[in-house]
Order: structure tokens, then sequence, then C-alpha cells
């Protein structure tokens, strides 16, 4: 079974949404949801390809109110009925990957996030809160669930594909896990597989979480049915079950990663979570780190909660953590390390970002629009903005659109901006090249200091020789000059070890591909009066040039094409002959009187 990770704009859904010849022959196989007993206490059944997002919030007047939102429009949780009735598609057996459910190869049945026209394609959306009336993103979160069947111990998990090579599943929502939270961008949607253990009637609690611009806690709930199986003609109360907490009857201070086996990709966050028996609610906690290479753990002396919180940027990547319990200043407990691993996902387009203006006067509002090319379905942006003489970029509170807005100040003079595209999953996508600022009167001389960076080539092989040369102008008295650099999607500088002078030399590895090498001219006094930067360095493997790379590719693809090619013939080919050695088989064995008829 393939699980293939499904975010759908409201485009892709309504191109989605019209019937393909075999979604029309999986609607002649599968038995639709109206086809079955009947509504199930009063609800709408919906089933057979139908598209829900079964949590739709809504904010009005300054209220949350979650919906559910089907073809025909908005509706209450409570008048619907989401039916995933027993078919060849959605009754499968359990994964191994899926050991936190149930035994490997015990039924199972599946609403996946791909949409399949026999079963309900349930989802959940925000997109019906407008932006700007939130600080923030919306969280849902599981509260418990009822049951009503033959099965005595039910439940259920929803997931999504992930790790490294999205081959590994992801839990979002299990019971009885440290998974019980999902959140999202305002205007986001998602989809997700949902796999239940029986069949029977679910009926799962969820509240959502919000909060106004102006600081208001926003909160409603909703519960969701699930029909597995066949719609029963009447449908019995489904009893409320009980959801032990994970770390009930544990020995040990448990650590558990959001994210699948630790795996991170740039933009994520990492929440490494304790859990213990012996914890209470005031419980403090002493986190100690290792990044990769170092020999001894440090304490973090800014990490005493039960949630351990940082940015994955690449030094991450190796770094193991573990959690100490405390009770009274002493230890109580202590994990097992946990490994956090980081890697960037390759773009999947260009991001292209242009000012209104060149240059902008104190007072303006300065626009910023973004283009993708080629054009994908993510919507979901950041901006991000650096001072000169600050070490990395912050994030431009509240910017989640494809376009920006900034009140231009004299500070802003030399600064930097750049926008990122993300994922359903928040990992970066695409990142713009930065864009340089320039103010009139920003500067405080007459003759501002300047400082641009000369390459020795444009394109650069991994682990060679690359020299870059700052060009100062207008230089104070005792000026030095020194060199950071920033990996692709990132935002803080990191300064390279030794590199003083106007001239840097430098080995970039390959991770260097994409990053932001920026020198820092500073005065006597220390202080930054201008900065120069490469805005993408371009480093590959081979070391060949673009020309001679885009060639080689060209002629790569040429080879491959006419391999598929030739194999693709070779196997109509045979295709073709074995069908024919069928046909003249069938009439050799088939009787005299029946070839004649």
């Amino acid at each position: 079974m393939t699980l293939s990770l499904g975010r759908v704009t409201r485009r892709a859904r309504q191109a989605a949404s019209l019937l393909s010849l075999g979604g029309v022959l999986a609607l002649a196989v599968a038995a639709p949801a109206d086809a079955a007993n009947g509504p199930a206490d009063g609800r709408t059944v919906l089933g057979a390809g139908q598209h829900v997002d079964a949590v739709y919030p809504v904010v009005k007047d300054g209220a949350l109110a979650v919906h559910s939102l089907t073809d025909k429009g908005e509706t209450e949780p409570d008048d619907i009925a989401l039916h995933i009735p027993d078919t060849k598609t959605s009754h499968v057996t359990l994964p191994k990957e899926y050991s936190f459910l149930g035994k490997a190869g015990s039924d199972a049945w599946i609403s996946p996030q791909t949409q399949d026209m026999s079963v309900v394609w349930p989802g959940w959306s925000f997109e019906g809160i407008e932006p700007g009336v939130l600080k923030g993103t919306v969280s849902m979160d599981f509260e418990g669930f009822a049951y009503a069947g033959e099965a005595k111990s039910p439940t259920f998990a929803v997931t999504q594909p992930g790790g490294f090579g999205n081959k590994k599943v992801s839990q979002l929502i299990v019971p009885g896990s440290a998974f019980t939270s999902v959140s999202g961008e305002v205007g986001s949607h998602t989809h997700a597989n949902w796999m239940f253990t029986a069949q029977g009637t679910y009926d799962i609690d969820f509240s959502v979480h919000a909060t106004l611009a102006n600081g208001k806690a926003l909160e409603d709930t909703a519960t969701v049915r699930f029909i597995v199986g066949a719609v029963p003609d009447e449908q019995k109360a489904p009893v409320a079950q009980e959801v032990r907490h994970y770390s009930e009857g544990a020995d040990d201070l448990l650590v558990t990663p959001n994210k699948v086996d630790g795996e991170y990709f740039v933009g994520q966050t990492v929440n490494l979570t304790a859990a213990s028996d012996k914890a209470e609610e005031d419980s403090e906690y002493r986190w100690h780190v290792r990044k990769a290479g170092e020999s001894d753990y440090t304490a973090d002396p800014e990490q005493r909660e039960a949630v351990y919180t940082t940015k994955p940027d690449r030094a991450v990547d190796g770094t193991q953590v573990y959690a100490e319990l405390l009770k009274d200043g002493k230890v109580v407990q202590t994990s097992e390390p946990t490994t956090v691993h980081v890697r960037a996902l390759d773009p999947t387009t260009t991001l292209t970002v242009t000012p209104d203006r060149k240059t902008y006067h104190e007072g303006d509002t300065a626009r910023f629009t973004s283009v993708q090319k080629p054009e994908t379905d993510d919507e979901h942006y950041h901006w991000y903005l650096k001072h000169r003489g600050e070490s990395a970029y912050e994030w431009i509170e509240e910017s989640r659109l494809a376009d920006q807005e900034l009140e231009v100040t004299r500070e802003l003079d030399g600064a930097q901006v750049v926008a990122r595209l993300f994922n359903a999953d928040h990992a970066v996508l695409a990142e713009s090249t930065p864009i340089t600022l320039s103010v009139d009167g920003g500067s405080a001389t007459v003759s501002p200091v300047t400082v641009e960076i000369d390459q020795d080539t444009e394109r650069h092989a991994a682990g060679g020789k690359a020299t870059f040369t700052a060009q100062v102008k207008n230089a104070p008295k005792h000026y030095s000059v020194s060199w950071a650099v920033r990996q692709n999607a990132e935002n803080p500088f990191t300064e390279i070890a030794g590199a003083h002078g106007k001239t840097l030399t430098q080995s970039p590895p390959v991770g260097w591909n994409g990053a932001q090498i920026m020198a820092s001219v500073k005065n006597g006094k220390g202080d930054v009066v201008a900065e120069g930067t490469v805005p993408v360095l371009k480093v590959t493997e081979t070391g060949k040039s673009g020309a001679q790379k885009s060639a080689a590719d060209k002629q790569s693809d040429s080879s491959g094409a006419a391999v598929w090619w030739t194999a693709g013939t070779v196997v109509l080919v045979v295709l073709a002959a074995l069908a024919v050695w069928l046909v003249r088989r069938r009439k050799d064995r088939t009787p005299a009187a029946e070839q004649v008829q």
C-alpha cells in the first residue's frame, strides 16, 4: 500500500472532483454510501468519493465556530457521518509501519489522503478564516473518542508519510500516544490517512484553538463521526473509550520527537516531548545537548519545560539530546538520548521577489511581490528581514502571503529581505534571492561606505579552491573585513573561522550550494558600516561549468529517453506477440461448432 503526501488547494480539488473513467469504475464496484441501509442517527451519510473538510473552523464577530464543509456548503459536524465501506481498497492488512496500532497483517480500514472514489475523502481546512484576523497558527487537538461496534479494543490513527524519502509513517493523531495535536496556517488545507482497526462507529472529539490579532484566545469543539463498514439501520449510542496516557506504566522517562525517527527538514520546528509516570504538572526538567563532533553534553539553561524546542538548521544534524526529570532540584529520572537529523528539501520551484522601487524614502511603504516558476499548489509563505550588522534574519511577524508590505524607516537602509515558500508540513520548498533595501538619507556619512564582492568564477567545485574579494569604497580608517556564510533557507549567519581581510580563499562544501556569503566592514569601534554579499552561491559536486553540466544533463536525458523508448518498444512487441499467441491457442482449443457460432 502506497500512502503519499496530500495537500490540495481549492482549484486542485475542483479538478479532482471531476470523475475520471477509473473513478466511475470504482463507484460501480464499491457500494456507495447512499445505497447502504440509510442514514445513521438522522445524519446525512457521506461516502463514495465525496470530499469533506470534517473540521472547518470559521471566525465571525470575534468568535470561533467549528463547522464541516461539504460539496453543498457548510454544515454542522453533528449533521453528517463519514462512511468508509468495506471495499477492496479500503479493507487492508495493517502494514508493519503501523505497529503502534496493532499486529502487522491484522485487518484494518483506511480512508487515504489521496482520493479513493469508493470511500469518503476527509480532511481539515483553515481556509474559512480570513487572513489577518488571527495571530499565529490554528491548532486542532484530539480530546477523546467513543465507539459502537463489536470490537473490544478499537482504535484509529491519523497519519501522513514522513521522514527522509517520505517512506515512513508520521503520526499526527493517535489515541494514547504523544501525538494528539496538529496545527496549520490560516488558509491551509490538509488531507491525511485515517486508519481504523475495526468496523463500527467512531465519534472523535476535537477542540480547535486560535488567537485573535488583539490577543484574545478562541476555542470551540466538534465531534466527527466515522462509520466503518455497513451503515446500521439504527445507530447505537457510541461508548466513550478509555485512552491511557502513553507514559502510564513506563519505568523510564520517555522522550518523543514530533517527527518520525527525529528526522526534520529545514523550516520545521524540533519539538522533543518528555513524559513520565512520575511527572507532575509543575515538574521541572533539565535538557542536555551534544552536537555532532562534540565530546561532552551541555545543559541548556533556557529549556526547563517538558518540551524541548529548537530550529532545525543544518548545524543541528546529528545532535543528541536527553532529558532529566527533577524533583526538589534532584534528578528523579533520566531519558535515553534522542538523535535529531536535519536535511533540506530539494527546491521544487524558483521563487523570485520583485520590489516596487529601487530606492525608498523614509515613511514610504515598500511592496514586494513573489512569483513561483513553475507554479505549484503550495501557497504558504513567510518573509524575513535582516538589518545591516545583525547576524540573522528574523521573521516579519504575521507575514504569510505571496506578497508583503513593509513600512520604510531610515534604519532599513542596507537591510535585506527574503521570502520562503513552505509545504503543508512546514518544510522550506524555495527561498528567493535576498533583496538589499536602499533608503535615501539612511547613511550617516555624505559618502557612504560600500562593499562589493567579486568571485573568481560564478560556479565553484565542491572541495575546490574558491576566491572572493571585497571591493571596499570610502573605507574608514582602521577598518576590518570579516566573512560569514548563511545556508539556504536558514536564518543565522556563521562566521567563517580565520576569515579576515579583503580576500577570502575557501574550499566550499556541496552543502553551500544556494548559500549566501557576506563580507562585513567594521570601523575602528567595531561597528558594521557596510555589508556586501554573494546572494546565491553556486557549488557543484563535479566542478563542471554550467554549460558543460547542462550539456551533460541533456545527453544523459537523451540517452535515458532512448533506453526507455527502446525498452518500451520491446515490451509492446512482446505483449502483441503474446496476445496473438493466446488468441490462436484459444481457437485451437475451441470446438468447431462453437467457432462457427
